[in-house]
């Protein structure tokens, strides 16, 4: 393994990845996280539904904190929270770069959403599968921003739940290598939400297995995207606020400014990281800061 990722070569704070993945207690953590989300994908099936926006806050908010608590209960059993302030550092909730450079990541995490959507749209106007508005609504793109951002923090806390346990996963898969542990991390967080998406979240009028397999596409590129910022920042917080944008900020935005060809499938060509024209927008993004030697972990 390369010294830069041996837990020798960086301070304390930042012991993340250790020697060798610890194949047990990763074990432990995705069994307890796919079986809460499953268990919470049950319920919201029997008891709400998929397309309702109070059940989608309520058992989604819950279903997106399943992450968190396989952390909890994986660091409760195997003795790892007996040291907080390591662990806490190991998962990385305290920054280990200076305030200056993360509020910079943060900055990043959440334009780096909004120029992917630009992209995808862009490419989907030249494929013909989605139309802005003539005139181009400003006003209405200013407002929904707008509304958006007054509910983006509040909000924010239900990616933590979801980041917390990715930012536990990455750094300790990534003995395997930075790509093997990359690749492997995003598979993971995208076979997370299948439980949901083979019962037609996302995609209700496609087959639950075509949904389920374009969000694991979409959701192991985006997954690429976080990687980077929670390496290169040294910290969960950037790839939060990235999560968030994409979810809070960006995706809202393709239906107030135009309309997708085949509306039944808007999801299909609009969404980020679920639309096939985002798959390209950040396989060009990942490709360019591959390419300058960006992935590494610091």
């Amino acid at each position: 393994m390369p010294k830069s990722l041996t837990p020798d070569a960086v301070p304390e704070y930042r012991e993340a990845v250790p020697a060798t993945v610890p194949w047990r207690e990763l074990a432990l953590f995705v069994g307890i996280t796919f079986l809460g989300i499953t268990a919470v994908a049950l319920a919201w099936a029997a008891f709400g539904e998929f397309d309702d926006e109070s059940d989608a806050l309520l058992f989604g908010g819950v279903g997106m904190f399943t992450p968190a608590a396989g952390l909890v209960l994986t660091a409760v059993i195997t003795g790892d929270i007996r040291t907080p302030r390591r662990w806490l550092a190991s998962t990385g909730l305290i920054p280990a770069t200076p305030w200056r450079r993360h509020v910079a990541y943060l900055a990043i995490g959440l334009a780096l959403p909004l120029l992917l959507l630009a992209l995808t749209l862009g490419i989907g106007v030249v494929a013909g599968v989605y139309e802005p508005g003539r005139p181009f609504p400003f006003d209405a793109l200013a407002a929904e921003l707008t509304a958006n951002l007054l509910t983006f923090l509040p909000l924010l806390v239900l990616m933590f739940g979801e980041e917390w346990g990715w930012g536990y996963l990455l750094p300790r898969l990534l003995p395997l290598g930075v790509w093997p542990g990359v690749l492997l991390s995003g598979l993971i967080w995208g076979l997370f939400h299948a439980p949901l998406t083979l019962q037609g979240y996302l995609y209700p009028n496609l087959p639950g297995l075509l949904g389920t397999l374009l969000f694991t596409v979409g959701s192991v590129l985006l997954g690429c995207l976080m990687a980077w910022i929670r390496m290169e920042s040294g910290s969960l917080w950037p790839a939060v606020a990235l999560h968030g944008s994409s979810n809070l900020l960006a995706n809202p935005i393709p239906a107030v400014i135009g309309t997708a060809t085949d509306p039944a499938n808007a999801n299909v060509h609009t969404s980020l990281p679920g639309s096939w024209p985002s798959w390209i927008a950040m396989a060009i993004v990942i490709g360019a800061l591959a390419l300058t030697g960006r992935y590494r972990w610091k």
